[in-house]
């Protein structure tokens, strides 16, 4: 694996990277979770809380994907001895049922008639204008656009704020702004695992290269008529989209079982 440790004194604001050549990667005991973003030295980084359960696999994964695809991994952390950490730890990827993919009607009524989920890039080569919202502000390298992305069900609110940053044509980080929901897909994460298609690059849950057909993947797909708006709410959320179309996806699961 191809990654450099920083030293504990560099500075990011100081730094300059070439984004085509390097990527970053940070421990951070101070924030929760997870992070992607461009970083102040030029290059695309991911920001992993030192807690994170997932920590080791995020790191392995990174490394190896970013290295697949030419760019080393300069690597920066206060908390966590990362030589360490990579030597006596043993990546477990843990076992997910499901994923979901979230989408604009007008874009689910493409993918139905194609059958198959495609990537930003294979629809561009077909001739589609399709806008990939949040690519430039968070400085993705350009391979991420050949790939559909997929998120974990119990952790896709970004999915919805994905839509909703589609309908206003920026941007919007927040969980709780108005919006009007579209299309939740549900897929067998399981099976895309199995049969080889995931990828993982430590940002996402998973992807997949290219294309992938809705045939013996897909499961569900919710819409908001599927679903009754919050009691008290007067307007849906990305927050109380999720949760309603989750609660129906995981009822109609036991209903076929």
């Amino acid at each position: 694996m191809k990654y450099a440790l920083l030293p504990l004194d560099w500075q990011e604001s100081t730094a300059n990277f070439d984004p085509a050549k390097n990527s970053l990667f940070k421990i951070d005991s101070n924030i929760a979770g997870h992070m992607t973003g461009k970083s102040a030295c030029g290059c695309f980084a991911l920001t992993v809380s030192s807690n994170a359960i997932d920590l080791v696999e995020r790191l392995y994964d990174f490394i190896q994907y970013e290295n697949e695809h030419g760019r080393k991994v300069q690597v920066f952390s206060r908390d966590v001895d990362v030589r360490t950490l990579l030597r006596n730890s043993q990546p477990k990827r843990e076992a997910v049922r499901y994923a979901v993919h979230s989408t604009l009607l007008s874009s689910y009524e493409q993918i139905q008639k194609d059958g198959r989920l495609k990537s930003t890039a294979r629809l561009r080569r077909e001739g589609l204008n399709r806008t990939a919202i949040g690519f430039a502000p968070l400085g993705e390298p350009t391979d991420y656009l050949e790939y559909v992305m997929f998120a974990p069900v119990d952790d896709s609110i970004g999915n919805e704020m994905v839509v909703n940053s589609h309908l206003r044509g920026a941007v919007c980080y927040d969980p709780n702004a108005a919006y009007a929901p579209q299309a939740r897909m549900y897929f067998d994460a399981a099976k895309i695992a199995s049969d080889g298609l995931a990828v993982y690059d430590g940002a996402h849950f998973l992807k997949v290269y290219d294309a992938l057909p809705l045939a013996g993947y897909h499961l569900l797909t919710v819409f908001v008529k599927d679903v009754a708006l919050p009691e008290r709410a007067v307007y849906w959320t990305p927050v109380a989209f999720t949760a309603a179309a989750d609660a129906y996806f995981y009822e109609k699961m036991e209903d076929y079982a």
